[in-house]
């Protein structure tokens, strides 16, 4: 078995390496059967060669996929017109005679691979029926994480069971929904949920009392949370996921980034509902950068927020994306670091999150082992 195994070195240019995200120029992998077994300084001689900035592929950690192929219809509602449970605009489109929800997550999937967003976590509505759809597509283009949800006429512990044989993890659509949070809390390993989304939600929801009920893995959108609250989570060590993008498209407030980070919280970004908001993760992290700056003149969070895109999800979920021994080549990106100008700019994370996304190269070494 050994001599059958593929080995090979290459060369690269430059790389922000490990948790870290350090700087590093001309230095070299040792790859067999498509994993990094080493690191090394300089440049050797008779290497392959990867011309570019190699760094980690992004992780969206949250998405609506099945919605993507009503692109900009609905526009004019609110958010709960839009994509509140079960009468809204998005179920609505599901049940549309010949509507393929099958086709809208392959092709968001599709895109989001082309981006560099090699990992996605997906909130599946359509009960269990939708979580074994989404299951179908399993290990074709990304890593895809399911958290399903069962409507609540078909909740009991029956059906959670059943559900969980297709889905990672149970995605709970808000703190509203009408049933007992503590059977999912002590059957399902990964636990999510919307929280402080909206005004009205904030008000009417204690954040340590639904902690405490439903012990969340992490919470999504957090845009009213004070800084208590920040605190609270930091403390009870729960995730935030940030959806900017999505947030100022329904108008419901613009996401504390900076308050957050500075609490301590580990955040994560991601796109949200695909039928109004591209899948293109990059987007989301300059526009939490623009907000951080926004909120305080001349900060930089330009690193924390790449790695609240890239190793600090990685980590979360388990998954090898960063640039050290272990890795699989295929969950790296590699950015034209030439002609996007991040090679010479005076800010090396400021840049990769304003240009990173437009200047992704194909790289023959990094495709799918």
């Amino acid at each position: 078995m050994e001599g059958n195994r593929e080995r090979k070195v290459i060369n690269v240019s430059s790389g922000i390496m490990g948790d870290s995200l350090d700087w590093k120029e001309n230095f070299n992998l040792e790859v067999e059967d498509g994993i990094i077994t080493h690191v090394g300084n300089g440049l050797v001689g008779n290497a392959y060669e990867i011309k570019g900035l190699l760094m980690p592929s992004l992780v969206n950690f949250h998405v609506h996929s099945g919605d993507y192929m009503v692109m900009e219809e609905g526009y004019q509602l609110t958010v709960k017109e839009a994509v509140g449970d079960p009468l809204s605009f998005k179920y609505k489109a599901f049940s549309r005679e010949g509507y393929d929800v099958s086709a809208s997550i392959r092709l968001f999937l599709r895109e989001s691979l082309r981006l560099g967003v090699k990992t996605v976590v997906d909130f599946r509505e359509q009960g269990i029926q939708g979580s074994k759809l989404a299951k179908t597509l399993k290990g074709q283009w990304v890593n895809y994480f399911i958290l399903g949800r069962l409507e609540e006429e078909e909740f009991s512990r029956e059906a959670l069971r059943e559900l969980m044989k297709y889905a990672d993890g149970y995605g709970l659509p808000s703190p509203s929904a009408k049933y007992d949070f503590r059977v999912i809390k002590d059957s399902v390993k990964l636990r999510a949920s919307h929280f402080a989304e909206t005004l009205s939600q904030w008000l009417k929801y204690d954040l340590e009392s639904f902690i405490e009920d439903f012990s969340p893995s992490f919470l999504v959108h957090g845009v009213w949370l004070d800084e208590e609250e920040m605190r609270v989570l930091a403390d009870r060590d729960v995730p935030l996921v940030m959806c900017p993008r999505s947030n100022m498209w329904f108008s419901v407030g613009i996401p504390k980034v900076d308050l957050a980070m500075d609490s301590q919280v580990k955040v994560f970004f991601g796109t949200d509902n695909g039928a109004w908001i591209s899948p293109n993760l990059w987007k989301d992290m300059e526009l939490a950068l623009l907000i951080s700056r926004t909120r305080k003149p001349g900060s930089d969070y330009s690193k924390q927020i790449l790695k609240g895109s890239t190793t600090l999800p990685s980590s979360f979920l388990g998954i090898k994306n960063r640039v050290e021994e272990g890795t699989p080549l295929n969950m790296l990106n590699v950015v034209d670091d030439e002609n996007s100008g991040i090679k010479i700019s005076k800010n090396k994370y400021m840049a990769i999150i304003k240009r990173g996304g437009d200047y992704i190269l194909k790289s023959p070494e990094l495709s799918k082992q």
